[in-house]
């Protein structure tokens, strides 16, 4: 008897302890789950509140105007620079393996033309933006955040929604889709310069193949792609910087989480939106 009842507090403790192993998991696994959520949550309670006061930016003028040079201007030579090597490489890799592949590199424009307006001359000022821009707005609201500047607007009855996302809401559109067309233009030059300088096109001849691959409708896509990237960008980073605490190391932590975030929304919008004018066209 006094086994068997020794066996038994061996497997209930047994129990217990898988029990416990098990809720210490599910606590693991489901607790950072239900913070993204909660963090989902917010980011669409403040696009949605930032839709509604877009009215607000015509007295913002001076906070978007700043806006609109630290975001486009501040982050023109970067991209300038990123593309410029991007469509140098690009260009290059295409034309070899299509030399290897079919023997001939005529199709040079039309490839790297629509790969351009569909893909590269987008993600990239988009990713460049997140790292640059979206780190910098998070890490500003943040540390406004944890000094308490954001209670003191409130009690000086300054919406922080207003004044703080609005005016780089607007300044993001309008710089996010001027970048596009820079990046595209660009990275397009350079397309162009490699199949005249190393593959014998004359650029007349480029630019007319260009045109039988190309038109208005991939360009009208391009922007809508930037302008789409261009909102989520300081909605995420300013959500962070609202929800930031913990001084110096929590404005570190929202940070690098706004940047994962808006990076993968940058990629997951990128294939919707790809997914969805394939079925237009």
């Amino acid at each position: 008897m006094k086994m068997l009842r020794l066996r038994g507090e061996t497997e209930d403790a047994s129990t217990e302890a898988s029990q416990a192993a098990w809720a210490r998991f599910l606590h693991e696994v489901g607790a950072p789950l239900s913070e993204q959520a909660r963090t989902l949550g917010e980011i669409g309670a403040l696009f949605a509140r930032t839709l509604t006061e877009l009215g607000s930016v015509r007295h913002r003028g001076p906070e978007v105007a700043h806006a609109i040079v630290q975001i486009g201007i501040g982050s023109l030579p970067i991209i300038v620079l990123s593309t410029v090597f991007a469509g140098l490489v690009v260009t290059n890799e295409i034309a070899w393996h299509m030399d290897l592949a079919l023997h001939t590199v005529s199709m040079i424009p039309g490839i790297t033309g629509q790969f351009i307006l569909r893909e590269l001359g987008i993600a990239i000022p988009a990713l460049l933006l997140v790292s640059k821009v979206g780190a910098s707005i998070t890490a500003e609201v943040g540390t406004m955040r944890v000094t308490e500047q954001i209670d003191a607007l409130k009690l000086l009855g300054i919406d922080p929604v207003r004044y703080l996302v609005v005016p780089r809401f607007v300044a993001s559109l309008l710089s996010s889709a001027c970048l596009t067309l820079i990046a595209i233009s660009v990275t397009l030059v350079c397309a162009l310069s490699v199949a005249v300088l190393r593959y014998n096109f004359s650029g007349l001849e480029y630019l007319n193949a260009l045109r039988q691959y190309i038109g208005f409708t991939d360009l009208l896509c391009a922007l809508t792609k930037g302008v789409t990237f261009g909102a989520i960008i300081p909605i995420v980073s300013c959500a962070y910087g609202f929800r930031c605490q913990g001084g110096a190391e929590g404005v570190g932590s929202a940070t690098t989480n706004s940047v994962v975030t808006s990076t993968i929304a940058v990629i997951l919008l990128d294939f919707l939106l790809t997914y969805a004018f394939t079925l237009l066209n």
